[in-house]
């Protein structure tokens, strides 16, 4: 730790040296890098999971690796399963939307209590 320490000071002091005295004269033009990592743990992760993929991915992989590849009939029955699913899907979604549309193109009813005193009002001429 102590080492790690040390070795920062130094490139942070090279650094600054750097920026402040410019070999050319011109500090805006000059760039540098400071290394954020040592070389020594550069090929270890940061944490365990960038390494490996969640247990429930593993799992699949494993089943998709000890089973044996799809025929091109067992692949062209799923394909021919799938697209019926779809198509009932479509066919429920357009019942629903032509469901929809009858409803909202009906006329409203009107409550009976509502209709017999606009008419009632209409058909009795005012009285001057």
């Amino acid at each position: 730790m102590l080492a790690l320490t040390k070795r920062l000071q130094q490139e942070i002091t090279s650094a600054s040296l750097l920026a402040i005295s410019p070999p050319n004269g011109n500090a805006a033009s000059e760039a540098f890098t400071i290394p954020l990592e040592s070389d020594d743990n550069a090929e270890m992760p940061l944490n365990e999971t960038v390494r490996q993929p969640p247990k429930r991915i593993q799992l699949l992989m494993q089943e998709a690796a000890s089973s044996e590849p799809l025929t091109l009939e067992e692949l062209e029955e799923k394909q021919l399963k799938a697209e019926q699913r779809r198509q009932e899907l479509m066919q429920q979604k357009l019942e629903i939307i032509q469901k929809n549309a009858q409803m909202l193109m009906r006329p409203h009813e009107e409550t009976p209590g509502e209709g017999d005193r606009n008419e009632g009002a209409e058909e009795q001429p005012e009285k001057v």
